[in-house]
C-alpha cells in the first residue's frame, strides 16, 4: 500500500491521484437558513452591548449615548460595520475552540494527559469529552485518520474508529458548535465508503474495515450528546449529488452570463 498525503488545502493524495475532501465537497449545500439566523442574532447582541457601561451597585447600567457618539464618530457606514464585523470574529473563534477541543481529543483518545493552561471555556468541553470517553464503553482503534475512495474519487479525515461495549465497529465525528447539521451525515456516509484508511502519523494505509454504527458525538460546555446516524443508500447517493453538484459549480467559476 502507499502513502495517503494532505495538503494545507485539505486535497488528499494517494499513488498520484489528488482528491478533493469531503468537507469541502459538501459546503455546497446550503445553511443560509440557520446561518443568517444566527449571523443576524449576533449583529444584535453587538448593538446591545454597545450600549453596555461600567457596573454599579445595581448591576450593569445602560449608556445608549455610546452609540450615539460612536455614530458621531465612525458614521452610519462604521457603525454598520462594527456591528456586522462580529459575526465573522465569532466565526473565527468559533472555528479556533473547535480545533482545539478536537486536538484535545485526539489526546484523550491517544491515552495521552492534557496539557496545562487551558483555558475555561476548552477545558469544560475537555473535561466533558473525557467523562463520556470513560463511561462510554468505547475502546478507541484510531483517533484522526486519513481516508481516501480511489473509486468515488474523493479524501477526508475521521476523528474516530473504535469498538464499542458490545464490540461493534464505530464511526464518528466530533462537533462542537452550538447545533449539528443535515451535512454530517453525507460526512459520515463518505468516510464510511472509503476503501483505505491511513492513521495520522503512520507509514502506510490499509483497507477499511466494516463499519456497523456511524455516530455524531456533540461535544458542549455542559456534556456529550451521543447522535446515532443511520446510514442507508439515499445518504450515500446524495454525497455523489454533492460531488457533482460541486464539480458543476467550479466548472462555472468565471463563466459570464
Amino acid at each position: 500500500m502507499s502513502l495517503i498525503t494532505r495538503s494545507i488545502d485539505h486535497a488528499y493524495s494517494y499513488e498520484g491521484q489528488t482528491y478533493p475532501g469531503v468537507t469541502g465537497i459538501l459546503k455546497v449545500l446550503d445553511k443560509s437558513g440557520p446561518l443568517m439566523s444566527w449571523a443576524a442574532r449576533q449583529t444584535a447582541e453587538a448593538f446591545i452591548d454597545s450600549m453596555r457601561g461600567e457596573m454599579d451597585g445595581s448591576g450593569r447600567k445602560w449608556e445608549p449615548e455610546r452609540v450615539i457618539r460612536l455614530l458621531t464618530d465612525v458614521g452610519p457606514e462604521g457603525v454598520v460595520k462594527a456591528m456586522t464585523a462580529r459575526s465573522a470574529w465569532k466565526n473565527d473563534e468559533a472555528k479556533d475552540l473547535g480545533t482545539e477541543v478536537h486536538d484535545l481529543a485526539d489526546r484523550l483518545n491517544r491515552g495521552m494527559t492534557l496539557p496545562e493552561g487551558l483555558t475555561p471555556t476548552v477545558k469544560a468541553r475537555v473535561q466533558c469529552y473525557h467523562d463520556w470517553l470513560l463511561a462510554s464503553g468505547w475502546n478507541v482503534k484510531i483517533s484522526e485518520a486519513y481516508l481516501v475512495s480511489p473509486k468515488g474519487g474523493y479524501g477526508g479525515t475521521l476523528d474516530i474508529l473504535a469498538r464499542d461495549r458490545d464490540g461493534r465497529a464505530v464511526l464518528a465525528d466530533i462537533k462542537t458548535g452550538k447545533g449539528v447539521y443535515r451535512e454530517s451525515v453525507l460526512q459520515l456516509a463518505a468516510y464510511g465508503m472509503a476503501e483505505l484508511i491511513q492513521p495520522v502519523g503512520a507509514a502506510t494505509a490499509f483497507p477499511m474495515p466494516a463499519v456497523d454504527r456511524y455516530v455524531v458525538l456533540h461535544v458542549t460546555a455542559t456534556g456529550v450528546r451521543e447522535i446515532e446516524v443511520p446510514i442507508g443508500d439515499a445518504d450515500r447517493q446524495a454525497f455523489y449529488a454533492c460531488m457533482n453538484l460541486t464539480e458543476w459549480s467550479n466548472s462555472q467559476k468565471g463563466r459570464a452570463l
